[in-house]
């Protein structure tokens, strides 16, 4: 993957305590000297607890994928010969014009048995051939089991037993200003890249994920933030508030970082081993932009999610998954972590009543075309109740 500018941080001041008055302030004497030299020693021991479950992932092959699209939806032809149809608008698209070039990235060990995790990140190219290093000179070829393109992991397979697996911290464990150390192997070399920081916020990405200020970058993303400990907080990944596998790459290095932690990497993984892949999810409608105040759909696509509950052309949505929509914006926002085959609730007003509904995402593939010029409700009983799935 792509080598990027990140810099081993081992100073102390990224990691003040306010629970000391001498912090910051080591020039006070031998006394703050000291404790300087303390906090060194704790990053490079956390360091030392890493590396035997830290991985090296090297991959050869692959194209830059385009930005437009990553599946077959568009521009099919017919068997029979007919003409092709027209380019699908549900596409499972990057997120981001970053082009993802060759070199190393991060892993670590997830189970003993030769399980690797790491991010989704690393194989938007869809490489040929995966190979994990570890520090004491061991190699593997990998395999590519699955990966969540929500989430941003991967899973990895090797053939060997009696992995070092890491420590987790519990959710409950984790606290805002606590200090983090990331770590990558993204470099190459002998040792891998630190940088340091502290937790800046919880339950970010819809719940999803830490943020840290410590740099993530294309050369840690897969690797761990730990805490002084050499415990796992959580895993780097790119994030943003928008669907795509390569979403918020734009931030590295920015002191803007995320990290998927235990509880939620667990739910993912245990899917992720059996070689199931996360894609994202789609309602399956088109918005009417002319209605810059509200969420109104022009269009449902026929099959889709919507369609199936009795959604319809027209109908406008007002609450999506606990927050209220009032633009197409805030309809993207409240779903894009929800990936296909999970549901999201849903309000719809149609004309002067609302509706309850649970939905269940598909996957782009499982969407028909877009049916406009509909009659968006029966004119003769236009306040019908919709036919499934109420649940409000």
């Amino acid at each position: 993957m792509i080598r990027c500018r990140v810099f081993a941080v081992m100073g102390w001041a990224a990691v003040a305590s306010s629970a000391d008055p001498r912090v910051g302030n080591y020039a006070q004497g031998d006394d703050s000297l000291e404790l300087m030299r303390a906090h060194q020693t704790l990053f490079r021991e956390a360091v030392g607890r890493v590396e035997p479950y830290l991985v090296k992932i090297e991959t050869l092959g692959g194209a830059q994928p385009r930005l437009g699209a990553t599946d077959d939806t568009a521009d099919r032809e017919e068997d029979d010969g007919s003409p092709p149809l027209p380019p699908s608008p549900f596409r499972e698209t990057l997120g981001s014009g970053f082009l993802v070039a060759d070199g190393p990235t991060t892993g670590i060990v997830y189970e003993s048995d030769g399980w690797i995790l790491t991010s989704s990140f690393n194989f938007v190219r869809d490489p040929a051939h995966i190979t994990a290093h570890f520090a004491d000179g061991r190699s593997y070829v990998a395999e590519l089991v699955a990966r969540d393109k929500v989430r941003k992991l991967a899973m990895l397979k090797i053939d060997a037993t009696g992995l070092e697996t890491p420590e987790w911290v519990p959710w409950g464990d984790i606290r805002v200003g606590q200090s983090t150390v990331a770590l990558g192997r993204g470099f190459g070399g002998d040792s891998p890249s630190v940088t340091v920081g502290i937790v800046s916020a919880l339950d970010r990405m819809m719940h999803n994920a830490i943020q840290t200020d410590a740099k993530l970058s294309p050369a840690n993303y897969g690797g761990p933030v730990v805490d002084l400990r050499g415990r796992i907080l959580g895993i780097g990944v790119p994030m943003a508030q928008r669907p795509g596998e390569l979403a918020g790459v734009e931030f590295y290095d920015a002191g803007i970082g995320f990290a998927l932690p235990y509880e939620r990497v667990t739910e993912i993984a245990s899917e992720l081993k059996r070689g199931v892949s996360f894609h994202r999810g789609w309602l399956g409608v088109s918005i009417n932009t002319r209605k810059r105040n509200e969420c109104r759909l022009r269009a449902v696509a026929d099959p889709s999610p919507v369609r199936a509950m009795g959604i319809m052309a027209d109908d406008v949505i007002i609450w999506a998954n606990g927050r209220d929509v009032r633009r197409f914006d805030g309809l993207v926002q409240a779903i894009y972590m929800v990936p296909a085959g999970e549901a999201v609730r849903l309000i719809v007003r149609r004309r002067e009543l609302e509706f309850g509904y649970e939905v269940v995402l598909a996957k782009s593939t499982e969407l028909g075309p877009l049916v406009e010029n509909e009659v968006p409700y029966d004119p003769d009983n236009p306040f019908a109740i919709p036919k499934r799935g109420r649940w409000r």
